[in-house]
């Protein structure tokens, strides 16, 4: 049997081996992959062996082989988190919270754009989705927005141990969402209390899921508080060829069209009289105060405005932003817990794959 020596090649640092914390420790390379691999030690190994593995592992720097611990049936303690853009405005806090309630349980997180990188090509899903299997993660999150392209079943078949943030639309599947009726009933109701008589409500796609849910409750709220519905305080985005998510695939940025802003304010507030905006999310708010003001209309005085997102630039508009928090933080832990549950204890009953998180109100100045 030839015996293997640590390598040596000169003006090159090679990572350090399995077969190298071996040599150092002493013992076989069979009893450091048990020990360093196992997840959870080697019961034929003392506890001085163990502890004397382990400390050379971290003084060498060695770091497990995650594909190879996977293809042996071991977990990783890694998840995959999908998203369209780690740069999206609408996902980062999500994609943080997700990474922060992984690392409290002692799991690490792959973050994979989907979108992103004009250098690599404008949909990834498929390439991502299969990266991560051959990184051998345990679990993914899925937070590409729906309207995106990829192939979520393929995604499923792949890793069966997947949850998403938005229903994919798919039978069984493990879903976390908003519940955005319930955030245009708080925003209605909020307006009303505060005396706003003709609020309006903008939408950024009435054709999608999300619209047609905003619109629900915005109409819920008006009927619970008897007051009348009129078609002219609804603005649709789409009406305007506004693309959703504004992204350039070519300079690989987001941006917002003000001029769809512009005929919205002209619609809801010029020609309608709207005395009160539930804008759309926070960038859509923060444009409408903007506007407002260089109308030489006050907010909340003469037209008050509330977002959704609560992003942190609520603090910094003139006035700050009331505005529907989606507490993306309630949102994280509960996927970490599904997916936890889901590779320990395998599916979920059908009556605990959905779950929706109430919004909450975040009162500043614009209202």
């Amino acid at each position: 049997m030839v015996k293997q020596k640590p390598s040596q090649n000169r003006g090159v640092k090679s990572p350090p081996r399995l077969i190298d914390v071996a040599e150092m420790a002493g013992v076989s390379v069979g009893v450091v992959s048990g020990i360093l691999n196992g997840g959870g030690g080697n019961s034929r190994a003392s506890a001085e062996t163990i502890a004397k593995v382990k400390s050379l592992s971290d003084r060498l720097g060695y770091v497990p082989h995650a594909g190879a611990r996977h293809m042996r049936g071991k977990r990783t303690f890694t998840y995959g988190i999908l998203v369209a853009s780690a740069g999206d405005p609408l996902r980062s806090f999500l994609v943080q919270d997700l990474d922060i309630e992984a690392a409290k349980c002692g799991r690490h997180t792959i973050i994979c754009n989907t979108i992103g990188n004009p250098q690599m090509g404008s949909d990834r899903f498929s390439v991502e989705v299969h990266s991560l299997t051959q990184r051998g993660v345990d679990g993914v999150f899925c937070a590409v927005h729906s309207w995106w392209p990829g192939d979520r079943e393929e995604l499923l078949r792949v890793h069966p141990n997947t949850v998403f943030y938005e229903d994919p639309k798919i039978p069984g599947a493990v879903t976390v969402a908003v519940d955005r009726d319930a955030a245009a009933r708080i925003a209605v109701r909020h307006l009303a209390a505060r005396g706003y008589k003709r609020i309006a409500l903008v939408v950024e796609n009435m054709d999608n899921a999300v619209g047609r849910e905003q619109l629900a409750g915005y109409r819920e709220a008006l009927n619970n508080l008897d007051m009348p519905f009129e078609p002219g305080l609804i603005f649709d985005g789409e009406q305007c060829d506004w693309v959703c998510g504004c992204y350039d695939n070519a300079s690989g940025k987001w941006s917002f069209p003000v001029e769809v802003a512009e005929q919205a304010i002209e619609q809801l507030v010029v020609r309608e009289g709207a005395d009160a905006i539930v804008a759309h999310n926070d960038y859509w708010a923060s444009i409408f105060i903007r506007l407002l003001h260089a109308r030489g209309l006050r907010v909340p005085h003469d037209v008050a405005v509330i977002g959704y997102l609560n992003h942190y630039l609520a603090d910094w508009t003139d006035p700050p932003l009331t505005s529907i928090s989606p507490r993306h933080d309630v949102a994280a832990r509960v996927m970490v817990e599904k997916l936890e549950r889901m590779i320990t204890k395998g599916s979920l009953p059908e009556a605990e794959q959905t779950t929706l998180i109430e919004p909450q109100l975040i009162q500043r100045d614009s209202t």
